[in-house]
This record gives C-alpha cells, sequence and structure tokens, in this order.
C-alpha cells in the first residue's frame, strides 16, 4: 500500500506556511500616511549637451505647500525620471515646484588598481571621491538658484528639461559657494 505524503497533518502545515508567507509580505508594504494628498504623474525628461542625462537626482522642491513629503525621481537611460513621493508612491502631489537637478561623477578607477588588495582600493577609492565633480551647472543644485520650475495638476506633468552644457565643477567648490 502506496503512503500519501499529503496527509491531514503535512497539508495543514503545508496550508499554514503559505498563509504565514502570503500575510507577512502583505504585512511589510509601507502604509500610505493619511495626510498624504492625492498625488499626479510625473515624468520629466532632463537633457545636456542635447542628449537625455542618465543617472542625474531630479528633486521638486514645493513652493510653500506640501512641504511634508519629499518628491524625486533618478533619471534612467532615456533621460526620463519618474517622480515618487516618499521615494514609495509614484507622483507628485498638485502644486508649483523649483526643480533641483543634481548628477556627480567621480574620477574612472585605474585599471592597474585591480591588481590591489581590497583595502587598497577602497583607500584609493576614498581618494578619487574628494575628486568627485558635478556635471550640472550649480545655479540648479539649489532651489533659490534654478530657473526650473512646474505645477503639477490633475493632469500631472510630462516636461523635457535643459540642463544646458556639461560643466567641470568640483563638488567642494559649488558646496562652499552655497553657503555664502
Amino acid at each position: 500500500m502506496k503512503k500519501n505524503i499529503f496527509t491531514n497533518t503535512n497539508f495543514i502545515l503545508i496550508v499554514l506556511v503559505v498563509v504565514l508567507l502570503v500575510t507577512s509580505s502583505a504585512c511589510n508594504k509601507k502604509q500610505k500616511p493619511a495626510d498624504l494628498p492625492p498625488l499626479h504623474p510625473v515624468k520629466l525628461t532632463v537633457i545636456q549637451d542635447g542628449n537625455p542625462m542618465e543617472g542625474a537626482t531630479v528633486s521638486l522642491i514645493a513652493d510653500g505647500t506640501n512641504v511634508r513629503f519629499t518628491t524625486a525621481g533618478v533619471t534612467g537611460k532615456d533621460g526620463v525620471a519618474t517622480i515618487k513621493t516618499d521615494a514609495e508612491w509614484p507622483g507628485a502631489p498638485a502644486g508649483k515646484y523649483k526643480v533641483c537637478i543634481k548628477k556627480l561623477v567621480m574620477p574612472p578607477e585605474d585599471p592597474a588598481d585591480a591588481s590591489l588588495s581590497f583595502e587598497e582600493r577602497k583607500a584609493k577609492a576614498g581618494a578619487r571621491s574628494d575628486q568627485t565633480k558635478s556635471v550640472v551647472d550649480s545655479k540648479f543644485l539649489r532651489p533659490r538658484t534654478t530657473p526650473l520650475s512646474i505645477e503639477v495638476t490633475e493632469n500631472g506633468v510630462t516636461e523635457t528639461l535643459d540642463v544646458g552644457a556639461a560643466v567641470d565643477e568640483l563638488w567642494n567648490s559649488v558646496l562652499s559657494s552655497s553657503s555664502r
């Protein structure tokens, strides 16, 4: 006589495990704050020198309203940033925003460094990070100086933003000028 591996006890245990897995994954989802206003889709394309800019951080800074929530996104290869609120929910609350754009680059790693130990490469990477540069004009970094602004409406926003020619500014010099 063959033994049934799905006896009542085994079957009940399998069902319990499945139920626990499903409910635990559902419990890990972040709940929307009760005071989060309705969100509207925002897709911003960032171009520099006429080309899509990949890897730029695009932040929307609210003009006086909805300042409790952060709204930002990062551009993909196509230069498009899909804005999310609090890095969780697609879209942004309706309102007027200043748009800040930042992209930092580090000098490339020296191919000769591949033979170094992990600790030596880590130390060199730290030294390279001191040479981090902004490739976007510093005026786009701060809400008070950026010329870019958008208004999010119920219909959402799809816009192209041009940050002009690439620049080669040391990040430290940008930081020192922001304290003026």
